[in-house]
């Protein structure tokens, strides 16, 4: 896979990696409405920290590798010969894909976010 708002997802990218190369949410955005739209896809501050602390537990891990499996990680679809086929397809493996970034960089965010909060309460008793 390369090229596209995604060009360093590889299919069996470990968590951890996906996490460190995440895109920004403007471009997941574009992923997903590549026109503008008054949408906004940003979870909110307490909801990046929330998934963040989830996916440090041994459940959570487990379930975020899935939705990782089933979405960044996913193979593309095979495809025929067909040019409309290939562009359908390719549509709905971008479609997949963004969902699973968008995780992945609220994860990722959440936990820049509780880092900083704790640097903050570190400087703050110090």
């Amino acid at each position: 896979m390369s090229g596209g708002p995604f060009p360093f997802a590889r299919p069996m990218m470990a968590i951890d990696q996906l996490l460190a190369g995440t895109p920004t949410w403007e471009g997941l955005n574009q992923a997903f409405f590549p026109s503008k739209t008054a949408d906004n896809f940003d979870p909110g501050d307490d909801m990046k920290q929330v998934l963040f602390h989830f996916y440090n537990t041994q459940e959570g891990r487990r379930i975020i590798e899935w939705m990782a499996d089933l979405t960044v990680r996913a193979p593309f679809p095979h495809v025929g010969n067909l040019m409309e086929g290939a562009a359908l397809a390719a549509a709905k493996h971008e479609a997949r894909t963004a969902v699973g970034y968008a995780l992945l960089r609220a994860i990722a965010e959440g936990e820049q976010l509780w880092t900083q909060q704790r640097s903050q309460t570190h400087e703050a008793s110090s």
